[in-house]
């Protein structure tokens, strides 16, 4: 049996983090990025066994002196870093109910067979060429894409603040769980994503004006579509399959081998990931809720 260690974050050893994401570079993801971590769940630990052989960053959380594990918006899944199986998962289980009493945490869905539910995401496996690649869309995707091209503009920037307005102005009515503090890691995000030379924002403009926008980050060989947003006026003339067309191209060109869509469970955004060729893949969700009444009505995983 492992032996592991929990560790508080101002005691994380970043070198050895690091080395463990060397070490192990089909787990070196989006969200087993340091920067990531620092972005969005500013003051994450460790769970690591051995000399960082398995690494899991944790999101602690304490509210009215309970400690909680819960999935931190913008992140999807927690990575388990190093050699793990269904055996040293279990263990991790253990650690985690062991540490807290209310836990709500994704995983990598092979890794457990007793998930309290599952999610989906959508990734498209991009080819040598754009041609080739598009090849592969649906029917309806390559007919939008044929129609007022000479109508929109992509641009790339890398303004936070524009793009943090326009998702606001535009769909941020659907994202009741953000707030001010959300946005303000959000923005935070992008600003290290763009000082790293990882992050790009691309907008459809249509007569001088944005009325698409989308934020990507690549890392290890893959652009993640991390957030987008489009207006009314976008959605009559298609702008977002022209926005994620140009993404893809772009990857391509990069010689980046994969395309993350990072959602959607929701059945409309999956269908429109699903017109560029994307399949869904499974994530696990494991739930624990051991607080006891009322408090626990206070909370939930």
């Amino acid at each position: 049996m492992e032996h592991w260690t929990y560790i508080n974050h101002k005691n994380i050893d970043r070198a050895k983090y690091n080395k463990a994401l060397n070490d192990n570079l089909n787990q070196n993801t989006l969200y087993a990025q340091e920067f990531v971590w620092d972005a969005l769940h500013p003051g994450w630990d460790l769970i690591v066994s051995g000399d960082y052989s398995l690494v899991v960053p944790i999101p602690h959380r304490r509210k009215w002196f309970c400690t909680t594990f819960r999935q931190p918006i913008f992140i999807r899944t927690i990575p388990l870093i190093g050699p793990f199986d269904s055996y040293t998962f279990e263990q991790i289980r253990a650690v985690l109910e062991a540490n807290c009493a209310l836990i709500h945490l994704n995983f990598s869905y092979d890794t457990y067979d007793k998930w309290s539910d599952t999610g989906s995401y959508q990734l498209l496996e991009l080819k040598d060429g754009i041609s080739s690649q598009r090849a592969e869309y649906a029917t309806n995707a390559k007919r939008i894409l044929k129609k007022h091209t000479d109508e929109l503009v992509i641009e790339n920037n890398s303004d936070a603040e524009a793009f943090i307005l326009f998702f606001k102005q535009h769909v941020g009515f659907k994202y009741a769980k953000l707030t001010d503090l959300s946005y303000s890691r959000l923005k935070r995000l992008m600003n290290d994503a763009f000082k790293k030379g990882v992050g790009a924002i691309s907008a459809v403009m249509y007569n001088g004006l944005p009325i698409a926008m989308a934020f990507f980050i690549d890392i290890n060989g893959v652009r993640y579509y991390v957030k987008g947003a489009s207006s009314e006026k976008a959605k009559d003339l298609g702008a977002m399959f022209h926005l994620i067309d140009h993404g893809i191209e772009t990857a391509i060109n990069k010689g980046l081998k994969k395309f993350d869509f990072v959602g959607s469970n929701a059945d409309g955004v999956a269908d429109f990931n699903k017109k560029f060729g994307a399949k869904d893949v499974s994530y696990g969700v494991f739930k624990s809720n051991e607080l006891k009444w009322p408090i626990s009505m206070f909370f939930s995983p």
